[in-house]
């Protein structure tokens, strides 16, 4: 059996292609780098959180990083606490979220089963918290997550120890009056 007539409708066929040629569309899309996404624009925007609270007066609503949905400062100028609200898996844990945390204050290793001791669970509207306060030499977090569905939603108080005495009552308050709406 002769195989040339089928290599060159093979041939054909490739020289050919499958039709008219295509056309190329180019689409242009305004970039949104100057955007700041602000805690209000957040949820009017994606209502993704399922809470509401109640914020401070004299929290000033911060610039998000890349971990936050909702950011905050407080304080003096010269020793400012900075207030965030980030989501998480609901697989991340607690226990190493609180790990972490005494990380970024440089605290030794310790054993987790000793340090979740210091963990205080808070009744909330709707939902249940677990409250933390970490603390070095110079700085305090403050802590709380709250599992709820899939998500572990941490709220977190960081500043200069001085600062955290004073904020201490504001922002336990704030994670108190979370409610699942």
């Amino acid at each position: 059996m002769n195989k040339l007539p089928l290599y060159i409708t093979l041939l054909l066929f490739t020289l050919s292609g499958c039709g008219s040629s295509s056309n190329i569309r180019e689409y242009e899309v305004a970039r949104e780098d100057e955007k700041v996404l602000t805690s209000d624009l957040l949820r009017d925007q994606f209502e993704a959180v399922p809470f509401r609270w109640e914020v401070p007066k004299d929290w000033v609503a911060a610039q998000n990083d890349q971990f936050s949905a909702f950011a905050w400062t407080t304080g003096p100028s010269d020793a400012s606490a900075r207030i965030t609200v980030s989501d998480l898996p609901g697989t991340a844990g607690v226990e190493p979220q609180f790990v972490r945390w005494r990380g970024q204050l440089q605290l030794p290793e310790t054993d987790p089963a000793e340090m979740m001791k210091d963990v205080e669970t808070l009744t909330l509207k709707g939902l249940t918290g677990q409250w933390i306060t970490i603390k070095s030499d110079t700085e305090t977090i403050l802590g709380m997550i709250a599992s709820y569905k899939d998500k572990l939603w941490v709220f977190k108080y960081r500043s200069s120890n001085s600062t955290a005495e004073v904020q201490r009552a504001a922002f336990r308050s704030f994670c108190e009056s979370l409610n699942v709406e």
